[in-house]
């Protein structure tokens, strides 16, 4: 791995597997404000849904592995580049049946790829929230 260019990015989001879909976005709503963006749903069960501040709830399966990262979503400068970069890793793969947005780390941990926005990185990056 090459350490030497100064490279930028930020978390997009991060996906989270939860037991109880919906007792978990009633919570992150009423407890801590953050409101729905969109939401996926199949024969009339919430499956998944994004609120705003980077939190997507993934509903678990029978057997749920609850509270797990599903996967994190990362902007980068330069999509080619860092995919490249990722995929020159030992251990690190493309998705089977996936776009070529997604990759997959050694460890299992999941990453979906976005492409920035010009200037956008610099931006979120000079927020200081602490």
């Amino acid at each position: 791995m090459s350490m030497m260019t100064k490279k930028a990015s930020y978390l997009e989001h991060a996906a989270v597997t939860v037991a109880d879909i919906d007792w978990s976005l009633k919570f992150f709503q009423e407890v801590l404000g953050m409101a729905e963006t969109r939401r996926k749903e199949k024969d009339g069960e919430l499956q998944q849904v994004w609120l705003k501040g980077g939190l997507q709830l993934v509903a678990a399966p029978e057997d749920p592995a609850a509270g797990r990262g599903h996967h994190l979503g990362i902007v980068v400068q330069d999509f080619k580049a860092a995919l490249q970069e990722m995929l020159a890793c030992d251990g690190v793969h493309a998705m089977e049946g996936k776009p070529e947005k997604w990759v997959q780390l050694p460890d299992g941990l999941v990453l979906e790829l976005f492409q920035e926005k010009p200037g956008a990185i610099e931006k979120v990056l000079a927020i200081e929230v602490k």
